[in-house]
């Protein structure tokens, strides 16, 4: 069989509805288009198998080409404007919630900062299948420097906003790992942005441990942690899996 017939092939079913998809991201992140060869190469399909799409998509004004260079067109706004009037950040984080909560058996939730109190607070919350277990519900209020998810919300807060709280919280030791000074405090925000994700072991409480990860907006802004929380020994039995699972999760919300 010829090159070229297998590349047609590759071209038809899911994969072709991928690259399609692959397509579109792409061009959302560059204002002013890319040319054949650059989406070629972007997006690992040869030119020749990926023309007939292209064109395709120009007639149906999913995309514009001028000059050279392909953009999005007036369908994919369209399209974006009916998702945007009818999904919202919060259907995205509540349907990931319970998912990641129905994949692992963990309890989930998603927590906003109170920068006034100092504290996270979970809008959304899923409690563990497993009768032992962390207890999740909507409401639910943990402190910023102790918690997974307070510390993923401190660090990716506004500087001006955790410059304040550093300088004027009282740390108290909740536990024997709790983290008490600025300095420690401080250091593990650097690196929760390096990893992107804060683990916490025993902590807050010293037989529960948590995973939590930022969820951004467009511009980078946060706008939320989503955290999985498990007895210590069964996060410690599946701490891999669980990582990957809430990140996976994390990224599928985020759109920064």
């Amino acid at each position: 069989m010829s090159e070229m017939k297998v590349a047609e092939q590759r071209t038809k079913g899911p994969r072709a509805i991928t690259r399609v998809l692959d397509l579109l991201l792409l061009l959302a992140d560059e204002r002013d288009g890319l040319s054949l060869s650059e989406l070629s190469a972007a997006l690992s399909v040869p030119k020749s198998t990926f023309l007939d799409t292209l064109r395709g998509l120009r007639d149906q004004q999913f995309l514009l080409h001028e000059d050279g260079r392909y953009r999005l067109g007036p369908a994919a706004f369209k399209l974006a404007c009916r998702i945007s009037t009818n999904w919202s950040v919060s259907d995205m984080v509540r349907i990931q919630v319970n998912a990641l909560a129905r994949e692992t058996g963990e309890s989930v939730g998603f927590a906003i900062a109170d920068w006034e109190i100092g504290q996270a607070i979970y809008t959304e919350a899923v409690n563990s299948v497993h009768p032992v277990r962390y207890a999740m519900q909507a409401g639910l209020r943990a402190p910023l420097y102790a918690s997974a998810a307070g510390r993923v919300l401190l660090a990716y807060g506004p500087t001006s906003r955790v410059d304040d709280y550093l300088a004027h919280a009282r740390f108290k030791s909740l536990t024997g790992a709790t983290r008490t000074t600025g300095p420690l405090i401080r250091e593990h925000l650097a690196t929760i942005r390096d990893q992107g994700f804060c683990a916490s072991f025993g902590e807050m409480l010293s037989d529960t441990a948590a995973i939590a990860v930022p969820i951004l907006g467009p511009d980078h802004h946060n706008m939320g942690a989503m955290m999985l929380a498990a007895p210590l020994d069964r996060m410690k039995a599946n701490y891999d899996r669980f990582l990957a699972a809430i990140i996976r999760a994390g990224d599928s919300v985020s759109t920064g």
